[in-house]
C-alpha cells in the first residue's frame, strides 16, 4: 500500500498532501 500523490508542485497543494499522506499512514499503520 502507497500512498499515491497527485503530482501538483504548488506550495499549499504540496503541504495538503502531506498533511493528507501522513494522515493516510497513520491510519494505516497504527493498526499494526
Amino acid at each position: 500500500m502507497v500512498f499515491t500523490k497527485q503530482g501538483t508542485h504548488q506550495a499549499m497543494d504540496d503541504i495538503r498532501e502531506s498533511v493528507a499522506e501522513l494522515a493516510y499512514y497513520r491510519e494505516h499503520f497504527i493498526k499494526l
